[in-house]
């Protein structure tokens, strides 16, 4: 019986992370949509980039990769047909993060990650990415300094 008890304490302990982290998860599904569609196209590296970042960092690879794709794939379609009001919504779920400092970087690493994902970086990323930046309250040069390191945790 003992076993049966592990197993369900295990299981809540796990919910509530994942209830905890939830605000960062869903940022940083909503920051790789906005800069995969910055460009104005989406791009396959892109998504694979995400794939791969949501299997590699310990706080997105918590839940299962078909959340993150599908909140991901949402928030695409928010982009690409929600006009100024599916812009909004990206960006108000990107906002959730910014009282946390390490949860900013880190959905800021994302969505560096993701706009180099594809080998060029446009202007109209550039400027999405101090956006973004303006919105967490980071410096958007000490993001570049984040981007190398989340590159070289998820490509090695």
């Amino acid at each position: 019986m003992a076993g049966f008890f592990d197993i369900v304490i295990s299981h809540h302990k796990k919910n509530k992370l994942r209830a905890r982290k939830y605000d960062v998860f869903k940022a940083s599904m909503a920051a790789a949509a906005l800069f995969a569609m910055a460009d104005g196209k989406r791009d396959r590296r892109e998504d694979a980039t995400l794939r791969t970042l949501l299997k590699t960092l310990e706080d997105l690879a918590i839940y299962r990769k078909g959340e993150g794709t599908e909140m991901y794939g949402e928030f695409i379609e928010a982009l690409s047909s929600g006009g100024e009001k599916g812009r909004e919504k990206v960006l108000d779920a990107i906002a959730e993060v910014k009282g946390n400092s390490d949860e900013a970087a880190l959905v800021a690493a994302i969505a560096a990650t993701v706009i180099r994902a594809d080998g060029v970086v446009h202007d109209d990323e550039a400027a999405e990415l101090e956006s973004v930046c303006a919105i967490l309250g980071l410096d958007p040069k000490a993001v570049t300094a984040l981007d190398v390191d989340a590159r070289d945790q998820v490509y090695d």
